[in-house]
């Protein structure tokens, strides 16, 4: 099951970049995370919950730097 969840969320982040670019990538890496906290909350997988949370606060702050960045050069 763990695999298939694995899958699942490179199939998005890739689907993601093929069809918004880059931006695509920061979105598909959001919704994959929050479907890895989901999934290791139920399945009471620490490591895993561990893991899609430092990918969230990663992704988070990224997305929030990239728009910092874009108002300021305005």
């Amino acid at each position: 099951m763990k695999n298939n969840i694995l899958i699942t969320m490179t199939i998005l982040i890739l689907v993601g970049l093929a069809v918004q670019g880059i931006f695509g990538v920061a979105a598909g890496i959001l919704v994959s995370s929050i479907i890895g906290i989901i999934y290791g909350t139920v399945k009471k997988n620490r490591q895993f919950v561990k893991w899609s949370v430092t990918a969230l606060v990663i992704d988070l702050i990224c997305i929030v730097l990239f728009y910092v960045g874009l108002a300021g050069g305005m």
